[in-house]
């Protein structure tokens, strides 16, 4: 088992400068893009979850709190943050106060991909230190005698060129019955080399290669039997543009060879995109990838990346996600393979449904809410608290009752569920109508698509609830902002009165 990684290639250095002076210190708990409303129970949590420009992030765990380190910004050479929970992150200080003098022929290089171990009494920071575009790189180590830092440079550990490989950089230590090594690599093979026991320098020699070309930031995991190799593939770095993504392949020991779920020997890999991917965008979040694992106190694995953009902003965030295994023992992040928008905390059951997809990845993750309109502000209820088939469904201000609650489930088909906590009875929409005006009520379960609903993000922590059997939104009518005004469906008019916030309760 590893306790910490992190990698990349291509610029990291002059997209981080986009971000801006000054953000990278802006830190200030969990991110809210494409999530719902903000949520401040313990239940769940919401990504991005971590402070702005945290890349290729790399996390350890020391007396109960965890830390991550990330890719250099414009304020600061490998930022840690650290966390009582596990996903609530608060910037702490840089690693280092200066960018390392080794690098052999270039100027102004960057420091990238952290890579933190505990060994022999110290933390141990592996970090990339290269010029974008140059093949001429190397991996050096800091360290410290607490998380926290300071961090003194050691120097490098390998450059490129000691074991006639180039663009040595994106570092994953891990320790293969007793004895480190070092894996690495990017975009011109992944290899791994046996380290020193004060695991300062390399044992040449040893070195083999695990994984072909154009694609980088190896990561180890061991369960199950398998060694797996999880590897970022695609182009970081482009903001919306990127197609950074998550592959994998394993190996029944850590030498290999190592396979893909479609049987492909990945050192034949020689494209972008080549290999079978575990976690890929959606339309909330833009290239995943660099990622680390660690496992959790109470056993679970979880994958922690970084997106090249959100929804609402092409920036860099820290972001995290489940593991769970399929059938055939292969990873499965985030339930479904694309980056959720908030799912269980740490601690919380994974909200997957037993073929590895559903629950915890969707928009919204199960749990009992309050939906408001956007446009009014009131909340939706079941009229006069009833609780018989057909009562209707309205706005009103908030009175505190269970009416007003609504519990959210995933059917595993991409709709939801959704029922009212007081009479535990379906929205839908009244006689499987199709037509515009259309009511929605309340009813028992029918197993009717008029009783299923697609939840759409459309931004700002706001959302469409689309009917599944007539593919419109319910909406307000009239657009109205009183008191009992009625929830009707019709076809997508671009107004607020047809989006809704999602608070939980």
């Amino acid at each position: 088992m590893t306790d910490s990684h992190d990698n990349r290639s291509l610029d990291r250095r002059s997209v981080l400068k986009s971000i801006g002076a000054g953000t990278a210190v802006a830190v200030g708990g969990l991110g809210t893009s494409g999530a719902a409303s903000a949520d401040e129970s313990d239940t769940h949590y919401h990504n991005p979850v971590g402070p702005i420009g945290f890349g290729d992030v790399s996390i350890i765990e020391d007396g109960g709190t965890y830390y991550a380190y990330g890719t250099e910004t414009p304020e600061d050479i490998i930022p840690i943050a650290e966390s009582t929970d596990m996903y609530n992150w608060e910037y702490v200080a840089p690693a280092l106060t200066e960018t390392p003098g080794w690098h052999p022929t270039e100027s102004d290089p960057g420091c990238w991909a952290p890579d933190i171990r505990y060994h022999d009494g110290q933390y141990h920071l592996y970090y990339s230190l290269s010029v974008w575009g140059s093949d001429d790189a190397g991996i050096g180590l800091a360290t410290s005698d607490t998380p926290d830092g300071p961090f003194t440079d050691q120097g490098p550990v390998i450059q490129s060129g000691d074991l006639d490989l180039t663009n040595c950089i994106d570092a994953d230590t891990v320790m293969v019955g007793g004895q480190p090594w070092l894996v690495w690599g990017s975009y011109e093979g992944l290899y791994a080399v046996q380290m020193n026991d004060p695991m300062d320098d390399i044992v040449p020699g040893t070195e083999f290669q695990m994984a072909g070309d154009s694609i980088e930031g190896p990561v180890m995991l061991q369960d199950n039997g398998y060694w797996y190799l999880i590897y970022s593939s695609g182009q970081c770095c482009e903001g919306y543009d990127s197609t950074y993504r998550l592959e994998c392949g394993r190996a029944t020991s850590f030498t290999g060879p190592y396979y893909n779920q479609n049987g492909t020997d990945l050192r034949d890999l020689s494209g972008s995109h080549d290999g079978v991917p575990i976690l890929e965008g959606n339309d909330q979040f833009t290239g995943p990838g660099h990622n680390d694992v660690f496992q959790g106190p109470d056993g679970d694995w979880w994958c922690f990346y970084h997106v090249e953009a959100t929804a609402d902003d092409e920036t860099r965030y820290m972001m995290q996600d489940r593991i769970e295994w399929d059938d055939n023992d292969w990873p499965v992040i985030a339930c479904d393979g694309e980056p959720s928008s908030q799912a269980p905390a740490p601690g919380e059951p994974s909200g997957c449904d037993d073929s590895g997809s559903g629950g915890g990845s969707g928009p919204i993750a199960d749990g009992t809410y309050h939906i408001a309109n956007a446009n009014s502000g009131k909340l939706l209820e079941v009229a006069s608290a009833g609780t018989a088939d057909g009562d209707n469904v309205r706005q009103y201000a908030d009175t505190g009752h269970a009416c007003q609650d609504w519990t959210v489930t995933a059917n595993g088909d991409g709709t939801y569920a959704i029922t009212n906590v007081n009479s535990g009875l379906w929205l839908e929409v009244a006689g499987a109508g199709t037509a515009e005006g259309d009511n929605v009520q309340q009813y028992s379960n029918s197993n009717h698509p008029c009783q299923a609903w697609t939840i759409e993000d459309a931004g700002g922590g706001q959302y469409r609830l689309v009917n599944a059997n007539s593919g419109l939104l319910a909406e307000v009518a009239g657009a109205g902002t009183a008191d009992g005004d009625n929830v009707q469906q019709w076809s997508d008019n671009g107004g607020s009165h047809q989006l809704w916030t999602f608070t939980p309760v």
